[in-house]
């Protein structure tokens, strides 16, 4: 990719607490970018990522859902939109869940990586990102993330199931969403059936595998 040279350096801050990936993308990124035209530097936690992102000056982030700190995965990503708007965010993540990236490029991410991709993928992303696109890793099937079960429940059945996955009865959700206690119950076997699960302890357990925990925080 070359770039402009009326146009000024990309800013790109890398969080990440694996110190090697930042070192392969800062390398990777000055031969595709060249050095004249890339300002980039890295965070290792969310506390740092924040810190930084206050003092804005950042055009770019490519951005792992887990480091050290309190928030991970889509509300890492929100809080991080909330702190710089105008934030262009590349997902490179060990996490490969169509549904995890779907739900992140719905909430503002402009691509999304797999970190078992390798990466000259998220480089082919960030430089994507530079040029105005979206990019979806090759290797993530989004067309399966619109098919998957829990996307085919209702509002309702995904409330209740994330309501049950935390612990709650029906009971109380029932007098929490000023539902009555059958039409909660009618949405928790519904939801059951449609997603293959037998019980309300399987639900979390489910999330997890495809890589919707982060609806539970």
């Amino acid at each position: 990719m070359k770039m402009d040279q009326s146009l000024p350096p990309a800013r790109i801050l890398v969080a990440d607490d694996h110190p090697i990936i930042f070192v392969a993308l800062a390398e990777m990124l000055k031969t595709a970018l060249g050095q004249a035209h890339l300002v980039i530097d890295s965070v290792t936690d969310t506390d740092s990522l924040f810190s930084r992102l206050q003092t804005g000056g950042w055009d770019y982030l490519v951005l792992d859902l887990h480091m050290p700190g309190r928030l991970s995965s889509a509300p890492l990503l929100q809080a991080a939109l909330a702190a710089q708007p105008s934030l262009q965010v590349v997902i490179y993540t060990g996490m490969a869940y169509p549904c995890l990236a779907q739900a992140l490029l719905d909430l503002g991410a402009r691509a999304f990586v797999s970190k078992s991709s390798g990466p000259h993928v998220a480089i082919d992303a960030i430089c994507a990102v530079i040029a105005g696109k979206v990019y979806v890793d090759p290797a993530i099937d989004l067309d399966a993330a619109r098919k998957h079960p829990w996307n085919q429940l209702t509002s309702g059945e995904k409330k209740v199931m994330i309501a049950l996955a935390r612990g709650e009865s029906p009971q109380a959700i029932a007098i929490d969403s000023n539902r009555s206690y059958k039409t909660i119950t009618m949405h928790k076997y519904n939801a059951l059936r449609k997603l293959g699960l037998g019980a309300k302890g399987e639900i979390g357990q489910y999330l997890e595998h495809h890589g919707l925990e982060y609806l539970l925080q």
